[in-house]
């Protein structure tokens, strides 16, 4: 998700440049760093950077290796301590006269600064001293989140996130919240994006099915996922036995209501039961049916981010011991977590 893209939905939506900075700044912090005092975007347009110098703290040129720079900056604030500097560039004089004539039409004049002035405007000298704090303050504010996502990375095809921060409080209402929402899309890999949401938008965003469809329309924007719908059960079995076949080199064995039965060249037997992403298990047997490992859903064991967790080794010495699986439910996410359960029972034959 690139902040051009988020910069030109915003505009669509008809949001303000500095309400369109304040979306920037939610998403700008997953790449913010301590040794850059500054969030620089390149915009794709003249138009676009007219729309973010209305309302920019300071509008200019900035001349740096013979290259012009033509900036909308936004200064630091309380919750983001880095300016935030919105621009287009080029080498060419001609180009310049005539983004400047384009500015003057619509009521913009450039006044030209130095690296001397510019490290003033963005305020370079006190970046440390407020990226300090805030970077305590976001680590906080996504502990629950980070936590999450490190074993979504380590069980599951989720390979990047974006945490939403917006100081602590609900992306929606501003309020103070406590409450963490979280929504992945995939392709080939997923991304998990996790926001703060207070309770009442919450239990709101929980009649969506899909999150960022809910923050698109409480925003007044259009609907990202509007063709998206569960998948039948007779598309999820379809689903889970192409999956078995070839990525798990399976053998399908038999299919009993909602549950596959596969087993591996080895005779080792994989067993997918799927009601729900709620309601799930994936069973590892030996060849003689007996349970090596097991991954469900089942609200019995108290873990973090349950109830899904994971019995990795059932053996009499370590059937008790069970840890949080971070599964999905849904075997397409799910497959490295299952894949590396297999590997471990073709191990023990």
């Amino acid at each position: 998700m690139r902040l051009n893209d988020v910069i030109t939905d915003c505009i669509r939506l008809k949001l303000s440049g500095a309400a369109t900075d304040n979306v920037i700044q939610c998403f700008g912090g997953n790449i913010l760093r301590k040794e850059k005092p500054v969030l620089v975007i390149e915009v794709s347009s003249k138009e676009i950077l007219l729309w973010m110098m209305q309302g920019a703290t300071n509008v200019h040129v900035y001349i740096s290796a013979g290259t012009f720079h033509v900036n909308a900056m936004y200064a630091p604030t309380v919750r983001f301590p880095a300016a935030r500097i919105y621009f287009m560039k080029s080498k060419n004089l001609f180009w310049f006269g005539h983004i400047g004539v384009y500015l003057e039409q619509n009521g913009i004049k450039l006044t030209p600064v130095d690296d001397a002035s510019f490290s003033k405007l963005i305020d370079e000298t006190g970046y440390i001293q407020r990226y300090k704090p805030w970077y305590e303050k976001r680590k906080a504010d996504s502990r629950l989140f980070d936590g999450l996502l490190g074993g979504r990375l380590k069980n599951t095809a989720v390979d990047q996130a974006i945490w939403l921060s917006f100081d602590g409080k609900c992306l929606v209402c501003g309020e103070k919240a406590d409450r963490m929402a979280t929504s992945t899309v995939w392709g080939k890999s997923g991304m998990m994006i996790g926001m703060h949401l207070c309770l009442t938008h919450e239990e709101e965003s929980q009649k969506q099915s899909i999150l960022l469809n809910y923050l698109s329309n409480h925003l007044g924007g259009i609907v990202m996922f509007s063709n998206m719908r569960p998948l039948t059960t007779e598309e999820m079995l379809e689903q889970t036995c192409e999956i078995l076949k070839v990525n798990f080199k399976c053998t399908i064995m038999k299919v009993v209501g909602e549950t596959v039965t596969a087993r591996r060249q080895s005779g080792i037997t994989v067993v997918i039961r799927h009601q729900s992403p709620s309601n799930y298990a994936y069973i590892i047997m030996t060849p003689e049916g007996k349970q090596l490992s097991r991954v469900d859903s089942a609200d019995h064991h108290i873990v973090p981010y349950g109830p899904d967790h994971v019995h990795s080794d059932l053996r009499k010495s370590t059937k008790n011991v069970v840890e949080t699986s971070f599964t999905y439910g849904h075997i397409c996410l799910d497959m490295k977590l299952l894949l590396k359960l297999i590997q471990e029972a073709e191990d023990k034959l």
